[in-house]
This record gives structure tokens, C-alpha cells and sequence, in this order.
């Protein structure tokens, strides 16, 4: 689809808003952000978020080094298209690099990125992820684990997570104690489903083991108030994106009935 026809298509699904990312505008996309702002805007949709791809773990310090420039000039795109955040990765296992030094690279790319988005009025959240699609290795903190270990050298930074439920699924191991560790600190959230623990493959939203309804209840009783987005991952074509817009509408009308703030 060209950005055009992608806009068109979620402002049909009748979406509130849409993610953007590193694809779909200048240098690698066809159109700038504020120009990717100013189409979303004319269909009625907000730009909820700029998802990002950083590599804070790499063993090269003048990597290292470029990618914390690269998020800067994403949060600078995400100023200009009008989204309030940005999307951080921990980075790649990248072979030979020892949990302390990643984590400590991590902690201070992180740190350094979030400082700059609260002084240009945006937030950072840093993912529980797994795999991009232009990676070679899982993601550095794919293991709850290393994540929470993260997460916790960055307390006091103006910092959130982006909780992806299905994700921890994928490393093996149980959504619901990760969600409970970081609940205070969510930032947004990814609706993804998978069909296997300890797989890297994802299925139609609502289809599989992820437990999505409770991640929203839960959520929903503490008053979270921030977006919701669907990571439709299944390859399964536009089908697939109206079923998981179906299913998620009918989990968030169901935790409507629950606790109080709003989703």
C-alpha cells in the first residue's frame, strides 16, 4: 500500500489513530512527517506514537553513539507529525556482550533519549520486544528478566514501557507477572497475539494464547488512559486487521464495564 492507501484503510477500520515509523516517512519513506501528520489529521486520525528501532546494546560505542542520534531525530519527527511518543529499544544480543555492560549501554542510551524527549515535551517507552524485522539476533532484553533489570537502572528517568502482551510469550515464559512488575509505569500499549509459547510467530489477534483481556481489565481498573495499539502480525491481509479491531473493541467495551478512568 502506498501511505496514502494505509491511511485510508485504518481511518475505514474506524481507528482512533495510527502508529508511524522509520518505513513510512523521509529518508526511507515517501513523504516527511509533518506531511504524514497533516494526511493522518485529514482522515480524523491522531498519530499515536513513533515507533522506533534502537540498538542501545551493539558492542561499538560509535554505533552506539548513532543510534542515540537516530532517536533524537525520531523524536524530532515525532514532534513535527504531532505524536506524544516515541518507541525505544534496549537493542540486539549482539554476540560477545555481557549482561552488565548491555545493561549499563542500555541504561544510558535510554536515559539520555528520554531526558531530550521531556524537554521537547514528548515520552520515551522502552518495550518488552522481541524481533525486527532488519534485525539478526533477538532483542538484548527479550527476557523479563533483563528487561525488569533495565527498567530498574532507569528508575527516576522520565521513562515508560510500552507493553507488548504477547511478546513475553515468545521468550517462554508468562505475560501476566512482567505486566504486574512494570503496570505503574506503561506508557502504551501493543495488542499482538501467538499460538505457541516459545515461538516466533504471531496469529490473528484474539486467536491464540496471549492474554489479552486481562492485561485491558487490569489496566482499566488503575485508571490507564493512554493508547491502546494493535500489532496485527499475522499475515493474514486486511482480514486480519478487522478482526483485530473487532475482537480488541469488544475486550476494551468489556473492561469498560470494570474500575474507572477510560481507555
Amino acid at each position: 500500500m502506498t501511505v496514502a492507501e494505509w491511511l485510508d484503510f485504518a481511518a475505514e477500520l474506524g481507528l482512533d489513530g495510527i502508529e508511524c515509523g522509520p518505513l513510512l516517512v523521509k529518508p526511507l519513506g515517501p513523504v516527511t512527517p509533518a506531511e504524514f501528520g497533516r494526511m493522518a489529521e485529514a482522515r480524523g486520525l491522531a498519530v499515536s506514537n513513533y515507533t522506533g528501532y534502537s540498538d542501545f546494546a551493539h558492542p561499538d560505542a560509535h554505533v552506539r553513539k548513532n543510534e542515540l542520534a537516530d532517536v533524537l531525530r525520531n523524536l524530532g519527527a515525532a514532534r513535527e507529525m504531532g505524536a506524544p511518543s516515541v518507541r525505544v529499544l534496549t537493542g540486539q544480543q549482539w554476540p560477545g556482550v555481557n549482561l552488565e555492560d548491555g545493561i549499563r549501554w542500555v541504561v544510558e542510551g535510554v536515559r539520555r533519549a528520554a531526558e531530550a524527549a521531556e524537554r521537547m515535551g514528548l515520552r520515551v517507552n522502552l518495550e518488552n520486544h522481541t524481533k525486527a524485522a532488519t534485525w539478526t539476533h533477538f532483542d538484548f532484553a527479550m527476557r523479563g528478566e533483563v528487561f525488569l533489570r533495565t527498567m530498574e537502572g532507569l528508575r527516576g528517568v522520565p521513562v515508560g514501557v510500552q507493553f507488548d502482551i504477547a511478546n513475553p510469550l515468545v521468550a517462554g515464559e508468562d505475560t501476566l507477572p512482567l505486566f504486574e512488575c512494570v503496570r505503574s509505569r506503561i506508557g502504551y500499549v501493543h495488542v499482538n497475539d501467538v499460538k505457541q509459547k516459545g515461538v516466533f510467530q504471531f496469529v490473528p489477534v484474539g486467536t491464540g494464547l496471549a492474554p489479552i483481556p486481562e492485561v485491558l481489565s487490569r489496566l482499566r481498573e488503575q485508571g490507564y488512559t493512554g493508547w491502546v495499539g494493535i500489532e496485527e502480525a499475522s499475515r493474514t491481509g486486511k482480514e486480519g486487521f478487522r478482526q483485530a479491531v473487532q475482537y480488541t473493541r469488544q475486550v476494551l467495551a468489556a473492561a469498560a464495564t470494570h474500575g474507572s478512568g477510560g481507555l
